[in-house]
């Protein structure tokens, strides 16, 4: 990021993070938690109770598995509450809708939920791969770190994000070398963002030499092995 941190006013950047809403076929971690009535709370936690019996807590795949999907019409199913409406939601606001709910059963219960489908997929000059993010929130750079960074025939001018929205995959490009990527609202990326690193015009202009290069010694080799078989023929 070019010009970062060379004078005072840099020293201090305000950042824009715009707080994820839940959308269908994403899933949820949903705990009830009780204080005094610890027996009530397992009624609303069937799914982590047959997480713990097969002794795999701490397994990703296992939590998603026993996670609440949220289906094409924008809705979760639990245990006695039924199904609850909670598409353009944030994870707060879930909290908030479930514990109200729960409430009615049991005074003092307590909701956590936790987003479980927050993962990036990154291709292209930064290693092709699938990253589940275990927080909150996470920003472009610690995603291309997760990738093993761009590599050297990556052009970091041009990244494209594709972000999946209610009304459809939206695409963005951003310059990585601009510091203003800082305080853009991209900086932070978003639950199924696909970030597509291009190569470098040298570095397209490379491999169509060397495909050019591999394409003419394979029409050489094969006009040579012609030529030869004929001779013997005749």
């Amino acid at each position: 990021m070019r010009g970062i941190g060379q004078s005072v006013s840099d020293s201090l950047i305000q950042t824009t993070y715009n707080i994820y809403k839940v959308q269908p076929f994403d899933v949820l971690y949903i705990r009830v938690m009780s204080a005094l009535d610890p027996k009530a709370e397992e009624m609303f936690n069937q799914n982590m109770q047959s997480s713990a019996l097969s002794g795999n807590m701490n397994n990703m795949g296992t939590f998603y598995f026993s996670g609440y999907p949220i289906n094409e019409l924008g809705f979760i199913k639990m245990p006695i509450l039924g199904e609850i409406y909670v598409s353009g939601l944030t994870q707060k606001e879930i909290e908030e809708q479930v514990q109200q709910r729960v409430r009615e059963y049991i005074p003092d219960a307590e909701v956590k939920v936790r987003l479980l489908s927050f993962k990036v997929t990154l291709l292209g000059e930064i290693g092709s791969g699938q990253h589940t993010i275990l927080a909150e929130r996470a920003n472009l750079l610690e995603v291309l770190a997760m990738g093993g960074d761009i590599q050297k025939t990556g052009n970091k001018h041009n990244v494209l994000i594709l972000r999946t929205t209610p009304q459809g995959m939206r695409s963005y490009r951003v310059d990585l070398t601009d510091k203003n990527i800082v305080s853009s609202p991209l900086f932070y990326v978003q639950p199924n963002d696909i970030i597509y690193v291009e190569p470098t015009k040298a570095a397209s202009l490379r491999i169509s030499l060397s495909e050019l290069s591999l394409f003419i010694s394979s029409i050489t080799a094969v006009t040579s092995m012609y030529f030869l078989i004929r001779s013997i023929s005749q």
